[in-house]
């Protein structure tokens, strides 16, 4: 049986954001709930039998909804340390969530979404309080590392077009507090919505604030050179939605369409097997569909030659001031020998 770096486990189908261009931020849908302790322990260890995480694989606990939302998120981190399984969040940081020493115990790492770094840019994207935000931040990273933490926190910078002169604020802001910062163009992350946009189906309004906030200008260039394969990137890991249900991909909703059967109750083989012989997937794969999610995510050109530029600069600048301290020094030891000499 395969296994599998990294899993994807949605322990919260809720998530608080407004995100228009995001699946749970767009569609509230009714029903949405978190994931059961003993269904999440019985599916850990169905994860374990089978061997479906690797040696050195992480569970991410997140997917479309707000992982710190879990009201029972304490319990769920101890069934996880029980069985020594590694783990991950990514966080819009809208809660602190209780942190100590069990809480960091397997933790790998921390992501932290974030749309700008302006009231402007929460208003128009997530729609929470940026200083607010910035105080759960600071605060989840310093409670992490005071309880021992010494793996990775990083931004992931979504990059609009009406956010483009707050990049390098942000990256001031990750500087100081020696996180990593990872800008990359924010996506239309909605499967129907991005199907619609290759069909010209798509409706007109949100087409127009597409237009105005997303870099989409090379969207069909990046369908077109999708090479033409029978695989998907979305094979080599698993996602699982909060009533234990095997997805196809972690782009897919929830629901018995977009499911392979259940972890709880389901035969494995047959579950992939169908995730990787079906309809859906089938037609993803040849619209070119799987390689715009899996490409479209990137650093802007801009940023790389700024950024290569500012280190250049710094490396430019330290080895002057070197270069007159040896200076420096080598004048003061001839000032030191001529002295002697006399």
């Amino acid at each position: 049986m395969k296994s599998f770096d990294r899993i994807y486990f949605e322990i919260s189908g809720v998530c608080n954001g407004k995100c228009p261009y995001c699946l749970s931020g767009r569609y509230k849908k009714p029903g949405r709930k978190f994931v059961d302790s003993q269904h999440f322990e019985k599916t850990l260890d169905y994860i374990t039998t089978n061997r479906l995480l690797s040696e050195n694989g992480v569970i991410g606990l997140y997917n479309w909804g707000e992982p710190f939302l879990h009201p029972q998120l304490p319990d769920l981190l101890r069934i996880l340390n029980e069985r020594d399984f590694s783990y991950g969040f990514s966080t819009n940081a809208s809660r602190v969530p209780a942190i100590d020493r069990a809480f960091v115990r397997n933790l790998k790492f921390i992501l932290f979404s974030m749309p700008g770094f302006s009231q402007r840019a929460y208003d128009r994207i997530h729609g929470f309080e940026f200083d607010l935000i910035l105080q759960n931040i600071q605060s989840i990273i310093r409670r992490s590392r005071d309880a021992g933490f010494n793996g990775d926190f990083t931004i992931l910078y979504h990059v609009y077009q009406f956010n483009l002169d707050e990049i390098f604020l942000c990256e001031e802001f990750a500087d100081q507090w020696n996180i990593r910062f990872s800008p990359n163009y924010a996506i239309l992350n909605n499967w129907w919505h991005v199907n619609a946009l290759l069909d010209n189906t798509l409706d007109y309004e949100l087409l127009r604030t597409i237009s105005e906030d997303l870099f989409s200008f090379d969207f069909r260039e990046t369908i077109t050179s999708a090479p033409r394969v029978d695989s998907c990137p979305q094979y080599n890991w698993l996602a699982i939605d909060e009533s234990c249900n095997l997805l196809l991909c972690c782009q897919v909703p929830p629901g018995e369409e977009f499911s392979c059967g259940n972890l709880l109750k389901d035969d494995l083989s047959s579950m992939l097997h169908h995730r990787q012989n079906n309809l859906i997937c089938r037609e993803c794969i040849r619209k070119g569909l799987s390689h715009y999610f899996h490409q479209a995510i990137r650093t802007p050109e801009f940023y790389l030659k700024a950024t290569n530029r500012r280190y250049a600069n710094k490396a430019i600048q330290k080895f002057a001031k070197l270069k007159e301290a040896i200076g420096r020094r080598a004048q003061d030891l001839r000032h030191r020998g001529a002295t002697r000499g006399r």
